[in-house]
C-alpha cells in the first residue's frame, strides 16, 4: 500500500476547511509541530478510514471535532498499480450513523453493508489493523507493542504478517473433512451392524422358507380337490338350470298366449259393440238424411248472409273513427268560440270604461277623470279626441269578433256527412242480416248429424266385414285357448326343478366360499415363500454388501487418518512452527543489522521459539525429562551479557522496539501478500541523546529504499531538520492545519 492522498473535515482537532495532503510530492517526510497540534492525528485519520479503528479505539464518536455534528476521511492509495479511494464518515445524529464507501478508480465497490466492505477492504490489503499497528506503524507511546506482548500473542502477529491464516484455513478445512469422513464412518458402522444382525437370521429363514413351500403345496392340493368337486356340482346345476329354463319359456309363451287371448276377447268385444252402433245408426237413417240434408240448406244460406256481416262490421269500424274524429272538431270549435268570446268580454269592458271617462269629461270639463287633478280645455278635449278614438277601433274589433263566431258556429263539419250516409248503411245491412243469429242456433242444433251422417255412409259397408272379422276373432281365441291348455299341463314340473336349482346353487356358494378362502390362503402362502425367498436371496446380497462395506470403511479410515495428519501438518505446530522457524532468522538478522548502527554493535537480539517446562513429564519406561513448549521469546543482550527487557534505559528499549518493529516492517513487505511500502513512527525520539537520533536517521536513511512512503512524526526541532522535507503541522482558533515544507 502506497499512500496518495489524504482529504478530512471535522476529525479531532482538524476543521473543516483542511488542505489535502499528496502524498506523491514527497518520498521521505518528517511531520513536526507542537504537542497537541494533531501530528498523530493525520495517521489516526488513515486508520480509522481504512479498519474504522484509533488509538482511542473503535468509537468513532470521539474523534468528531468538539461542536460538530459530522466528519469525513478520504484516503486515497495505490496497490498493484490500481488507485483505491476509501470514505468514512460519521454523523452524531438520530442517535448515529456510519457511511463506507470503496473505490479503484471511477469504481464504485462499495458491498450492501459497512461490514461486507471493511472485509473487502481488509482482503484487499491482505492487512488487519492489528497488524499493521505492530509492524508498519510505530505508534506514539506503542513503540513496545510487539516487544512487550506475551509469546502467543506474538506468535500470532507474526502469523498474520507470515499469512500464516491460510494455513488455518487449511487447517479447519482438514478437520472439517475429516469429521465428515468419521460421520460416514460412524453411519457405516451403523449399516454393518444392521447387515450382521440381518445375517444372524438367515437359518432361520431359510427354515421358514422350507416350511411355507410345503404348506403352500398342501394347501393347493386341497384347491384341486375342491375344484374338481364344484365342477360336479356346477354339472349338476347347468343340467337344472337348462331344465327350469325350457319351463320359464314354456311359461313366457303361455303368458303371452293369455294376453293374446285377451286382446283378441277385446277385440271381439269392440267389434260387437261397434256392430250394435251401426244396427242403430242404420235404423235411423232416414231421420239422419233429412236432417243432413236441412244443415247443408242453412249453411248455403248462412254463407250467402257472410258477406253483409263482414261488410256491417267494416262499415261499423269506419263509424266509430269518423265519429272520433267528429268528437275532436266539435272540441276545437268549443275552444275556438270560448277564445272569441273571451275577446269580446274584454273590448265590451275596455268600451265601458273609455265612456265612463267621456261622460266624466263632458260634465266635469276642468278635472282629469283618471286621477281628479284640474286640467285645462285643450287637454280635455284631447283625452276626449283619444277615448272617442280608441271606442271606434274596440267596436270595429267587436264587429269583427261576432262575424267570426258565427262563421264558427254555422261552419258544416265534412266528416258529418260521411258519418251520417254510414249510419244509414248500418242500418240498412242490420235489416238484411237480422236472420243471421237465427240460421245459427239452427246450426248449431244440426251439427250433430254430421258425425252421425258419416257413421251412416260407413255403416252400410261395414256391417257385414264386422261379422265376418268378428267370426274370424273366434276361430282364434278358441286355437289360442287350445295352445295355452296343451302347454299348461308341462308346468308342474317347475316348481320342483326352481328348489333344484336352489339347492344346487346353495351348495356350489359354499364349495366357492371353501375355494375362496384356500385360493387366499395359496396366494398368501406363495407370498410368504416370495418373502422367505426374497428374505433368502438378501441374505446372499448382504454378505457381498458386508464385504465391500469393510473394504469402504478400510478406504473411509484411511481418508480420515490422512485428513488427521493434514489437519496436524497445517496447525499451530507443523508447517506453520517450520515457516515462524525460517523466519525467525531472517528477523533476527534484520534486527541485529540496525542494532548494530543504532548501538554501534553493543546490543543484539535473539529469538527462541522453544523451551523447557518446569514441570518433568515421564514416558513409559523412562525417567522424567524437562517438557518442551511451543513460544516466541525474545532474548536481548548487550557487553554485559542477557538481560530482560525492562532493565534496559527507555532509548535502549526504544532502539530495540525500532529495529524488532523495522525487521518486521521489511518482513510483511515480503510476506503475507500484502505489500506494504508504507512506514509510519510517531515519537519515540525523545528517549534518544544526539547521538542515538542521529544513528535512527542514519538507520532510516539506509532502509528508505525499502519503503516508497516514509513519515516520522516528531515534536523535537533538531531531528525535524534531519529531513529535507516537512508536514508542519499548526493549531489556531479554527483548528488545526498542516503546510507542506521543502518540495
Amino acid at each position: 500500500m502506497i499512500p496518495v492522498k489524504l482529504k478530512l473535515a471535522n476529525f479531532t482537532s482538524y476543521g473543516a476547511d483542511v488542505p489535502e495532503l499528496d502524498f506523491t510530492q514527497f518520498h521521505m517526510a518528517a511531520i513536526s509541530g507542537q504537542n497537541g497540534a494533531g501530528k498523530s492525528s493525520l495517521l489516526d485519520s488513515i486508520t480509522w478510514c481504512l479498519w474504522g479503528s484509533s488509538r482511542l479505539g473503535d468509537s468513532a464518536d470521539q474523534l468528531v471535532r468538539l461542536g460538530q455534528t459530522c466528519m469525513t476521511v478520504e484516503f486515497s492509495f495505490q496497490l498493484d498499480e490500481h488507485i483505491y479511494t476509501v470514505k468514512r464518515g460519521r454523523v452524531l445524529k438520530g442517535g448515529g450513523q456510519t457511511s463506507l464507501e470503496m473505490f479503484s478508480n471511477s469504481y464504485n465497490l462499495t458491498e450492501g453493508t459497512i461490514k461486507t466492505t471493511q472485509q473487502k477492504i481488509i482482503d484487499t490489503l491482505h492487512l488487519t489493523y492489528e497488524t499493521f499497528i505492530n509492524s508498519a506503524f510505530l505508534r506514539q507511546g506503542h513503540a513496545d507493542e510487539f516487544t512487550t506482548k506475551g509469546p502467543s500473542d506474538r506468535k500470532r502477529i507474526l502469523a498474520d504478517i507470515l499469512g500464516l491464516s491460510h494455513y488455518d484455513k487449511l487447517e479447519e478445512k482438514a478437520k472439517e473433512k475429516a469429521k465428515e469422513v468419521q460421520t460416514k464412518l460412524q453411519l457405516l458402522e451403523y449399516q454393518l451392524l444392521e447387515i450382521e444382525a440381518e445375517l444372524s437370521q438367515k437359518e432361520a429363514r431359510e427354515q421358514a422358507l422350507t416350511e411355507a413351500e410345503e404348506e403352500a403345496k398342501k394347501v393347493e392340493s386341497q384347491l384341486k380337490e375342491v375344484e374338481a368337486q364344484i365342477k360336479l356340482i356346477d354339472k349338476e346345476r347347468e343340467a337344472a338350470a337348462t331344465k327350469l329354463q325350457s319351463l320359464e319359456e314354456t311359461k313366457t309363451r303361455i303368458e303371452a298366449a293369455q294376453k293374446e287371448l285377451a286382446d283378441l276377447k277385446l277385440q271381439i268385444s269392440l267389434k260387437e259393440k261397434a256392430q250394435t252402433e251401426y244396427q242403430v245408426i242404420l235404423s235411423q237413417r232416414q231421420q239422419i238424411e233429412t236432417a243432413y240434408q236441412q244443415l247443408q240448406k242453412l249453411q248455403e244460406e248462412k254463407k250467402a248472409l257472410e258477406g253483409k256481416r263482414s261488410e256491417l262490421i267494416t262499415v261499423k269500424d269506419e263509424l266509430a273513427a269518423l265519429q272520433k274524429q267528429l268528437l275532436e272538431l266539435e272540441d276545437r270549435r268549443g275552444r275556438k268560440i270560448t277564445s272569441l268570446e273571451v275577446d269580446i268580454k274584454r273590448l265590451q269592458t275596455e268600451n265601458e270604461q273609455y265612456q265612463k271617462q267621456l261622460d266624466h269629461l263632458k260634465s266635469h270639463k276642468d278635472l282629469c277623470p283618471t286621477c281628479g287633478q284640474n286640467i285645462g280645455e285643450d287637454k280635455n278635449k284631447e283625452i276626449i279626441v283619444k277615448n272617442e278614438a280608441k271606442l271606434k277601433k274596440n267596436n270595429a274589433q267587436l264587429e269583427t269578433l261576432e262575424k267570426q263566431i258565427a262563421q264558427v258556429k254555422n261552419y258544416l263539419i265534412p266528416q258529418q256527412k260521411e258519418a251520417d250516409d254510414k249510419e244509414i248503411s248500418i242500418q240498412k245491412l242490420e235489416e238484411e242480416t237480422k236472420e243471421w243469429s237465427f240460421l245459427n242456433i239452427k246450426i248449431t242444433n244440426l251439427e250433430k248429424y254430421v258425425d252421425l251422417y258419416t257413421k251412416l255412409q260407413q255403416a252400410e259397408t261395414a256391417v257385414k266385414a264386422h261379422q265376418e272379422t268378428i267370426s274370424d276373432l273366434l276361430k282364434i281365441s278358441q286355437n289360442k285357448q287350445e295352445q295355452i291348455d296343451k302347454e299348461s299341463q308341462g308346468l308342474e314340473q317347475l316348481t320342483f326343478y326352481q328348489q333344484q336349482l336352489e339347492e344346487v346353487k346353495s351348495k356350489l356358494q359354499g364349495k366357492d366360499s371353501i375355494k375362496q378362502e384356500l385360493a387366499q390362503k395359496v396366494l398368501e402362502l406363495r407370498g410368504k415363500v416370495g418373502e422367505a425367498k426374497q428374505l433368502v436371496s438378501q441374505a446372499e446380497q448382504l454378505e457381498n454388501l458386508q464385504k465391500d462395506k469393510h473394504t469402504e470403511k478400510k478406504k473411509f479410515q484411511e481418508e480420515k487418518a490422512a485428513y488427521e495428519e493434514l489437519a496436524l501438518a497445517f496447525g499451530k505446530k507443523g508447517i506453520q512452527a517450520m515457516i515462524i522457524e525460517t523466519a525467525i532468522p531472517e528477523i533476527e538478522d534484520e534486527a541485529n543489522r540496525l542494532l548494530d548502527r543504532l548501538t554501534e554493535g553493543r546490543m543484539k537480539v535473539r529469538f527462541e521459539t522453544q523451551r523447557e517446562t518446569k514441570t518433568l513429564r515421564q514416558s513409559s519406561g523412562q525417567a522424567k525429562t524437562p517438557g518442551i513448549i511451543e513460544t516466541l521469546d525474545i532474548i536481548i543482550s548487550d557487553e554485559m551479557g542477557e538481560r530482560p527487557y525492562e532493565a534496559y534505559s527507555g532509548g535502549e528499549q526504544f532502539r530495540v522496539n525500532f529495529a524488532i518493529r523495522l525487521a518486521l516492517s521489511k518482513l510483511l513487505t515480503h510476506r503475507a501478500g500484502a505489500k506494504l511500502q508504507f512506514l509510519v513512527i510517531d515519537e519515540g525520539f525523545g528517549t534518544q541523546d544526539a547521538q542515538g537520533r542521529s544513528r535512527i536517521v542514519e538507520a532510516m536513511d539506509a532502509i528508505k529504499d525499502d519503503f516508497e512512503k516514509i513519515l516520522i512524526i516528531t515534536h523535537l526541532e533538531e531531528l525535524k531538520e534531519e529531513f529535507p522535507v516537512r508536514v508542519e503541522v499548526n493549531k489556531g482558533p479554527t483548528g488545526s492545519t498542516f503546510e507542506v515544507v521543502g518540495i
